[in-house]
């Protein structure tokens, strides 16, 4: 087996691992973010503070978008 068909196998494996795992951590972060800015309308009495809430909704829908778009750039690539 020559060995630079072995490390493009892998890197191209390695390369598709990424792109799933991208997208699926984008999908959680999205959702995180909506949980976190919904939270006063989904969960009463949860004690969650306002301003905070909403700030670390909005930077986990930020995120959850930064992972999204490097996955879909990532397999652009590919």
């Amino acid at each position: 087996m020559d060995t630079n068909s072995f490390r493009d196998k892998e890197a191209r494996r390695q390369g598709s691992f990424r792109v799933i795992y991208d997208f699926t951590m984008g999908v959680l972060w999205f959702g995180a973010g909506i949980f976190f800015l919904l939270n006063k309308y989904l969960i009463a009495g949860a004690g969650f503070d306002s301003l905070t809430s909403s700030i670390f909704g909005i930077a986990c829908l930020c995120y959850g978008f930064f992972r999204f778009y490097r996955g879909f750039a990532a397999k652009k690539n590919q």
